[in-house]
């Protein structure tokens, strides 16, 4: 009797669904078609896992298996938001002199160096002590302007207690400097080569934003990135 009313209850249910189907518009069959597949595999996988015939763990495998085609329908649609996120991430921002390299990551707000010549050759910024740092940033300060004044700046990101220098004397501007190679200019924006001119424009004015002098960047940081662009986009 039970497996009487069981085979009603199927007959009656294609019979329902077929009407359902046949009285649907053209442009919603395929999803209501896709919605019944995963229904019935679902509940035939119920069945067989009630009645012992199958492990619940292939069931719920087998109810994935309708889901594909979903997933990877939605990975396609949220593909091109994802690439357009991803403009917004920006590489590391790194400043080299002839005796310092500094490197600024935004994406865990960290900012290290190495220093490149003398004789903490090698030696992390990060590593040195107060003291060492001092005597490096006075060392500097008579033999190579630029490189001092990236050590005071990469100390007073870090918090340090490196010290501001805003007179004209000491050479905040980029006339002062070298000047910037196509690369170098590439690496202080994070950028990479063939970048184009909004994306150039973008990162400037995020850069000058988080490293501004008012925002615990410094007057020469923010005139490397203004040269950055200068030299990318004349």
């Amino acid at each position: 009797m039970i497996k009487v009313l069981l085979l009603v209850s199927v007959v009656f249910s294609i019979w329902y669904w077929r009407n359902i189907l046949n009285r649907m518009p053209a442009d919603k069959r395929r999803r209501f078609l896709w919605a019944s597949a995963f229904w019935g595999i679902l509940l035939g996988s119920v069945l067989l896992v009630a009645t012992g015939k199958m492990h619940w763990i292939g069931a719920g495998l087998a109810a994935l298996i309708p889901l594909s085609k979903g997933l990877l329908g939605l990975g396609l649609r949220a593909w091109p938001i994802l690439r357009f996120l991803g403009r917004f991430k920006s590489e590391p921002s790194q400043f080299r002199t002839d005796n310092i390299f500094v490197e600024v990551n935004f994406s865990n707000q960290k900012i290290d160096g190495e220093v490149l010549k003398g004789d903490l050759t090698g030696r992390r910024l990060s590593d040195l002590t107060p003291q060492e740092l001092t005597a490096l940033a006075d060392g500097l300060r008579a033999q190579d302007r630029e490189s001092y004044l990236l050590l005071q700046a990469y100390m007073l990101r870090a918090g340090l207690g490196g010290q501001q220098h805003n007179d004209s004397s000491e050479g905040n501007s980029q006339q002062n400097f070298g000047e910037l190679s196509e690369n170098e200019a590439l690496q202080v924006l994070g950028l990479k080569p063939g970048t184009s001119d909004a994306d150039i424009i973008s990162s400037h004015r995020r850069l000058i934003q988080r490293l501004h002098p008012d925002r615990g960047g410094s007057d020469y940081l923010a005139a490397k990135i203004n040269a950055a662009k200068d030299k990318l986009i004349s």
